[in-house]
């Protein structure tokens, strides 16, 4: 069992201390990066998802619109090849009304398909009826002139087409309910002299490409949106009463921008990009709203486009790890490694102390004697080398002190080496108590004892001493129950008058020692040149 003194004390604790929180703060560090890293791959894995995701609806978007320019493409050749501009002639209309009608019946995308005089009048138009195409009488068909599209559209030159914002259609002056979106496609029709006989209008069914656009919402929690160069809503899958608001009159409070104006900022500027926020990630791209690949051939170009739109997904709450966040099963993990962080840290210092206990007790019995615990010989004379070499430096004393016990082989003979260990005992204990400062007591050998009292100014301190422990020494110890009275001879030698070295100090001591033995015993002298 370790006992907790206070030197141990000194020892264990700082090491403790220092040791559990070097141990716990790496632990906590793996732990922490661990987290950190594995959430920068989820976070890295939802960006990456949300990136394909745009690309795919953009790709989409883009091969849509492309399919329906090459359909008003279609539709107007086929205007051209059965030569439909010339209304006296009703079989080339015919003609024409067949194959319009199989266009909208193979495509199923086209609300009405039509082929207008230059006056806005319809020649022909198909109605696709929720699936049923047919054609529309001729007491049925409209003038057109007063829309706008139309209007815009008259100016076209061979190879233009003209496409119109996405909107919601409208019957009669008003919003047809339900609501029907709507891109209106348009292209002028020429004849074999090139002179322009009209236009085709195609009436695109949008709910087809807004419907496939929701398609891609895989996750149910994710918002999706699409918005048109206003920042007004075609698509909002979290909130749709806000699609199509501009054409309920000015409502700018319902535009995006208006609505999420942290994340607006986000792309204001940018046709592309990817934003964490403290309130998730945010990815967006830009979209032409018209079909683009068209443009590609020379022959084609498309004017009164709207611009672009912008798709746009928004992953909300993802989980962006720190330490404020920490769940309950990894602060869990924090206490288990809080723990064993303690544990280890306890093991190891408790090794630690016991070795450096082991250390000492080694090291005190290679420096002390066994029987007094004094300074042993070889200890001692380090010690007097040390301690010779610092009062030259200071200019300091040292009184070498030799003590010898008297008559101590009577004792052994007598009494027997037992109460001769306890004589030593005794004597060992009186120069504790009488050298308790700015000494080194050690035991020399047999009965012969030795003081070394450094640091002093003067040769009287020494003497008081002295003087003291012959006085402790005189008082009687009980030995087998009966009081027994010791004494011993001294002898003192002081450095630097009675010699420089270590030999020369031991020898006048222990002349003067002997001196005393000589005169009678029990006392002490002083070593005289």
């Amino acid at each position: 069992m370790i006992s907790f003194n206070k030197p141990n004390a000194l020892f264990f604790l700082p090491r403790f201390i220092g040791l559990f929180l070097c141990l716990f703060l790496f632990l906590f560090s793996i732990f922490y990066f661990y987290k950190k890293s594995e959430n920068t791959l989820y976070i890295n894995k939802i960006k990456t998802e949300q990136r394909a995701l745009i690309t795919a609806q953009k790709q989409y978007v883009a091969i849509t619109l492309n399919n329906i320019g090459q359909d008003l493409l279609l539709l107007s050749d086929f205007i051209k090849i059965n030569k439909a501009y010339k209304k006296h002639d009703k079989k080339l209309i015919k003609l024409a009304e067949l194959s319009t009608l199989a266009l909208s019946f193979r495509k199923g995308l086209y609300d009405q398909l039509r082929y207008l005089d230059l006056n806005g009048n319809e020649v022909i138009r198909i109605n696709y009826n929720s699936g049923i195409p047919t054609i529309v009488p001729k007491n049925e068909l409209q003038n057109k002139s007063d829309r706008y599209y139309l209007q815009d559209s008259l100016q076209l030159k061979n190879g233009e087409i003209y496409i119109s914002i996405l909107d919601l259609n409208i019957e009669h002056g008003e919003i047809e309910i339900p609501h029907k979106p709507m891109i209106r496609l348009v292209t002028p029709v020429f004849d074999d002299k090139n002179i322009k006989q009209g236009v085709v209008i195609l009436n695109y069914l949008a709910d087809n490409l807004l419907d496939g656009l929701k398609i891609f919402s895989l996750v149910q929690k994710n918002h999706h949106m699409l918005i048109n160069s206003e920042d007004y809503f075609l698509v909002h899958d979290k909130r749709p009463e806000l699609e199509f608001a501009f054409m309920f009159g000015e409502s700018p409070e319902k535009k995006y921008s208006a609505i999420y104006p942290k994340t607006y900022r986000c792309f204001k500027d940018r046709t592309k990009g990817q934003f964490v926020i403290d309130s998730g990630i945010l990815t967006f791209d830009s979209v032409f709203s018209y079909p683009e690949n068209l443009e590609e051939d020379k022959n084609i170009s498309i004017i009164n486009k709207d611009s672009c739109w912008r798709l746009i997904t928004f992953v909300p709450n993802a989980p962006i790890w720190n330490i404020d966040n920490i769940n309950k099963s990894e602060l869990l993990i924090t206490l288990s490694l809080l723990s064993f962080s303690l544990l280890v840290s306890l093991l190891i210092t408790q090794l630690l102390l016991r070795k450096r206990i082991n250390h000492d007790a080694i090291k005190k019995l290679a420096q002390h004697d066994s029987l007094t615990s004094l300074i042993n010989r070889g200890y001692f004379n380090k010690l007097f080398h040390w301690k010779m070499q610092s009062a030259r430096k200071e200019q300091t004393k040292l009184a070498l002190i030799y003590i010898d016990l008297d008559n101590f082989k009577d004792l052994n003979d007598n009494f027997g080496h037992s109460a001769g260990d306890l004589a030593l005992k005794a004597i060992a204990k009186n120069l504790y108590s009488a050298f308790s400062t700015n000494a080194y007591v050690g035991r020399l050998g047999g009965d012969e004892f030795a003081v070394l009292m450094y640091d002093l100014t003067d040769t009287q301190s020494a003497i008081t001493q002295v003087e003291q422990f012959i006085e402790n020494t005189n008082e009687p110890f009980m030995l087998e129950d009966m009081p027994y009275q010791l004494s011993t001879s001294i002898g003192v030698a002081f450095f630097p008058e009675h010699g420089n070295c270590i030999n020369d100090l031991m020898h006048n001591a222990d002349s003067a020692m002997y001196d005393i033995k000589r005169s009678g015993k029990n006392g002490f002298k002083i070593f005289t040149l």
